[in-house]
């Protein structure tokens, strides 16, 4: 092994220690060297993926590290193709994974695999549609579950042009102040508009300027967006400590009971799956494995119980470092309650919770009585987005979130169990336990 270098240095209340080893630069792989020369040549991709040419138009690859594939096919204007009758397959150029089978979905071929721990991997895709295949070759860049489709580049806000810009109306541009597009990969640009509802100002006006990762729907050259998310936002979503480490993010908090709760997250601060993902806490000598709690939201590993601030050390194997370790300087702080009542409320009580949604809810997760009437009051900080809406499905509650205000549901849970809530997109996630 080679020798570890450990810097530590006090920033913002964290504490690192990251393992590296000396070693010269690598040279590139075939699959990045691949990666960078179809950059210059990149096609518009409609759907948030990567294309590529064939003789019969183009194929459209959206991949996910949780293992997912779509397959879009495309025609010489990059229009949808039928896909009835078609039939294909993802070979993916990594030992002992499997070939993928892809069917019929829709407007589009879909697949699932084995979660990716890669960044990137060389994969060819071959579809047969009336007997006649076509084959693509793929450098392709994995997103994050549930992060796949979306559109990332740099946002930009130019003055509003004479005449109007197609899509945008000279009275829509003047009370926006601009139009707004976004610069993707190899230069092609797209104007952004904001989702019916939204305001356009507070999805996109802080952003201009910035990389981001555009979740919408695009066609003809537009982009509606329904929410945009900062690349590398250090904001702490959960009252935490944020590091990074590559494209990987993590937020942890210590709690005074002595359980610490790890998030990761992607570039954009969207969830990374947890499935399989295990690593260690420690303080002073104790050390407590890291593995996900029941609703897989996060990591969580338990320490000696204490009220003062203390530096707690994570051990989490990452892509691009399997030995990574950081330390923070944490002040444990007290647990989210589920429920303002007791548990054991009787009669005409409410149960009442105030969940605050800011890039996700907090808490999480609410306990509550069967039978007795709750009022959830759930404070966004935080507007525009998938939050803009609420969707608890077990109990027949679909609610609009207005940014920067409080909104009380309120209903009877009647039956036991655990029951999700989230934001329209699904993108946010919490759960009700009902006992």
């Amino acid at each position: 092994m080679g020798q570890r270098i450990i810097a530590v240095f006090a920033a913002a209340g964290l504490v690192v220690g990251c393992s590296k080893k000396e070693a010269p630069a690598p040279e590139p792989t075939p699959t990045e060297v691949a990666h960078s020369a179809r950059q210059a040549h990149a096609h518009a991709a409609p759907h948030g993926g990567q294309v590529e040419s064939t003789p019969r138009g183009h194929l459209e690859l959206v991949t996910t590290r949780g293992g997912g594939y779509r397959v879009y096919l495309l025609d010489d204007a990059l229009a949808l193709r039928p896909v009835a009758g078609a039939t294909g397959s993802v070979k993916v150029a990594k030992g002992g994974y499997p070939n993928i089978v892809l069917t019929p979905s829709g407007d589009h071929l879909s697949g699932q695999g084995p979660e990716h721990a890669d960044d990137h991997l060389a994969m060819v895709v071959t579809v047969v549609r009336d007997g006649k295949p076509e084959v693509a070759r793929f450098a392709a860049h994995l997103e994050a579950n549930g992060h796949g489709g979306g559109i990332v580049g740099t946002l930009r806000l130019a003055p509003c042009p004479t005449p109007p810009a197609v899509g945008l109306s000279a009275e829509a541009c003047a009370k926006q102040g601009g139009v707004y597009s976004l610069e993707k990969e190899g230069g092609a640009t797209a104007l952004v508009l904001a989702s019916p509802g939204q305001d356009v100002k507070t999805l996109l006006g802080a952003r201009v300027g910035q990389r981001v990762h555009v979740k919408g729907t695009e066609a003809e050259g537009r982009v509606v967006a329904e929410a945009v998310a900062l690349e590398h936002d250090h904001t702490p979503f959960h009252g935490g400590v944020v590091a990074m480490s590559g494209d990987t993010h993590l937020e942890v908090v210590s709690l005074r009971s002595g359980e610490v709760r790890v998030w990761v997250t992607d570039a954009f601060r969207q969830p990374l799956p947890l499935a399989g993902r295990k690593g260690t806490v420690e303080v002073g000598g104790v050390s407590a494995p890291l593995v996900p709690e029941g609703g897989g939201t996060f990591l969580t590993g338990t320490l000696p119980a204490a009220d003062a601030e203390r530096e707690v050390t994570v051990r989490l194997p990452l892509p691009e470092d399997p030995e990574y370790f950081i330390g923070f300087l944490l002040t444990p702080m007290d647990a989210p309650k589920p429920s303002s009542k007791s548990p054991e409320a009787k009669g005409d009580a409410v149960q009442e919770v105030t969940i605050t949604v800011q890039g996700g809810y907090q808490p999480s997760e609410v306990t509550l009585k069967q039978g007795v009437p709750a009022r959830l009051r759930f404070v966004r900080k935080d507007s525009g987005g998938c939050g803009d809406e609420l969707l608890i499905p077990d109990f027949g509650i679909q609610r609009p979130l207005p940014g920067l205000s409080e909104t009380v549901v309120s209903f009877t849970p009647d039956k036991v169990g655990a029951f999700p809530f989230t934001c329209g997109m699904q993108m946010m996630k919490g759960m009700l336990v009902v006992q």
